[in-house]
Formats: C-alpha cells, structure tokens, sequence
C-alpha cells in the first residue's frame, strides 16, 4: 500500500505539505494542491481514518439523533433524511451514529465525544437540548426544524402548502378543508399559514368550520380530523398537512358516501414513498426531496467541523407538485357558494 510519504516523494513535496492537503487544510496553493492529488490518485493511495483522527483530533464521526417516536427505516421520512447524511458523510471519509430519544437529555455519543458535530432532526427535538449542545459550542446542524443562532435545513412548508392549495383553487374549489394531526407541530403550523395566504390572496374567506385537528401522536390522526370537519361542512377539497393523514382522511370521505375526486379532491404533503401509490386513486401530493435535505446538512457540519466560526446558515429546500388522480374539478355549484370573487383560470382537464 502506497503512504503519505510515497505520495509526497511523488508531488515533489514534504509529508507535511501532502498531509495538508490530503486532510483538505487551508494556506496551500492551488498547483501543489491538484500536483498532491493527482500523485495520490495515481498511487492509490487511501488515507486510514484512525489516521486522519488522530492526526487532527478528531472522532471521524458525526451524529445523528432524531425522536424516538421516528421510525428511522430506509423508505421512512427520517430514515431517507439519514441516507442522504451517510451517503455524503461516507464521500467525505465519516461514519454516522444514530440514535433515536426523547429526554430532552445531552445524548451520551456528545457527552462522551465520540463524534465531531451533531445533526438534530425533527421538529419534536426539545429546545432545550438544542440550547444545550449550542451553548457547548459543539458543531450542530438541525433538519427540518430551526432555530434563530443554529445552522438549518428546513421543507418549504409555506410554500409548499400555498402551491398545494393553489392548485386546488385553479381547479374551482372553495371549500377547501385543511386537516392536520396537530398544530402545534412546527411544519403543519408553517402549512397552515400557506393555506391561509393561499386562500386570502384569492380572496376566499377563511372558514373555521373546515379546519380540524385530530389527535396528536396517533396513527387513526387524519380521520378523526376528517370527521370533525364532517359533522361542520362538507368540503368540495381537501389539503391534508401530511400524506398518512390524507389517507386516513379519504377513508372518513367514503364513510360518508363520498367519492374521490367526483365528489371531494384531496392533497397530501411529503410524497411519502407508500401512501400516494397505495391510496385509491393515487394521492396528489407535494414532494419533499428528503435525501437532498439530508445531503446538505451533512455538508454544512463538516464545513463547521473544520471552521466552528462560521455565522449560521438556513437553508430551505423547496417541494414539487406532484399531481395524481386524487384530484378533479370542482362540483359546478361550488363556484357560486365559496364567496370568492378572485378571477381564476380554466380548470384544469
């Protein structure tokens, strides 16, 4: 196996002058740094990691923590945010730990400094561990969630949402439900306030009676909501927070004779990779580009690892349309009832 010494003799350097740039320091000119490649590649040469750690101090591992009420498999919301994170953490040469709880607690992995930054995703992450690991100045990116003084990478919810609902005011609808397991969650409150803005600048009224909660934390969340919007109203749409509770919603719909989308259009939010395909017809929905988020928080902690003084950045990424079957025009009275005198385009086909 080729070494770093071997590599330097190559370039035409000091070990010194290869090692810097193998570890990607600063302070070194742009020829010696491609020469120095170019010697490494056409070698082979691989750095070892314990190597590399102990030569700069370091763990070569970053965390990953999330609650535990997240299921952390490949094709779930965290799961895939994870797979975006080992994948260009491993590009860079670092493991991840994961890890899943809900105390609140400064996780063991940061206490015992088993790794060199921290990715903290969800919105349900205690403020307070947040505090707590910021104010130990220990690198800390937080993903769909965020924080004045704390780098993040948060979903367009607001825009998402407007778009979502946008999409179904373009059709004709007016009475536009929005349901939700709770609005004391960040991301569905941020989706709630593209719904209203959606609503306000097509000048519909805001009506409470197809707004719903339904019960935080429990799978059965949509239906309940969509039942209680039921027993108000009867919408001609639906933008449901969330794809799980769009499902669940559609099964309430049927309950009460309704058809999808003859009688009710229905919208999700996340593009979760079962529920669109598995709903009948497929689910309308918006797409969150779950990998990628992933992706860029793993890129900004390694640059804070390397530079911890670095003023905070808040990335937000945007979502797409993606439209199904579970959308159609608008009953023809419901021009008539929503109390809207906006201008719209042509339904769509």
């Amino acid at each position: 196996m080729p070494t770093l010494r071997d590599v330097a003799a190559k370039a035409g350097v000091s070990p010194s002058t290869a090692s810097r740039v193998l570890n990607d320091r600063p302070g070194i000119s742009r020829e010696t740094r491609q020469r120095v490649l170019h010697a490494a590649h056409e070698l082979g040469y691989l750095p070892t990691m314990s190597g590399r750690s102990l030569a700069l101090g370091r763990t070569g591992n970053i965390g990953f923590l999330t609650h535990y009420r997240h299921s952390l498999s490949p094709s779930s919301f965290y799961g895939e945010i994870l797979t975006g994170v080992d994948r260009e953490a491993q590009r860079h040469g670092y493991y991840v730990i994961f890890s899943a709880d809900g105390s609140g607690r400064l996780p063991t992995m940061v206490q015992e400094q088993r790794v060199d930054g921290l990715i903290l995703a969800g919105c349900d992450i205690p403020r307070e561990l947040i505090v707590s690991v910021k104010l130990q100045g220990f690198p800390l990116v937080l993903v769909d969630n965020h924080h004045d003084h704390v780098n993040s990478v948060v979903i367009d919810n607001v825009g998402g949402a407007y778009e979502a609902v946008t999409h179904l005011i373009n059709l004709g609808h007016r009475r536009i439900a929005f349901i939700c397991e709770w609005l004391g969650d960040l991301s569905f409150s941020e989706r709630f306030e593209g719904y209203r803005k959606a609503l306000q600048d097509h000048r519909i009224p805001l009506d409470e009676d197809l707004i719903a909660e339904g019960a935080a934390r429990q799978p059965n969340s949509g239906y309940i909501a969509m039942q209680r919007v039921l027993e108000r109203a009867t919408p001609t749409a639906v933008f449901a927070a969330n794809d799980p509770t769009a499902f669940e919603a559609i099964r309430a719909l049927r309950e009460h004779g309704l058809r999808i989308p003859q009688d009710v259009a229905i919208v999700g939010f996340d593009d979760n990779r079962f529920v669109p395909m598995h709903t009948d017809p497929p689910l309308t929905t918006m797409h969150v580009y779950r990998e990628k988020m992933g992706a860029i928080a793993a890129q900004r902690l390694l640059e804070l690892i390397e530079e911890p003084d670095q003023p905070p950045t808040h990335t937000k990424v945007f979502t797409r349309l993606i439209v199904r079957g579970s959308c159609g025009a608008a009953p023809s009275d419901s021009y008539a009832e929503g109390g809207s005198h906006a201008v719209l385009p042509e339904p769509e086909a």
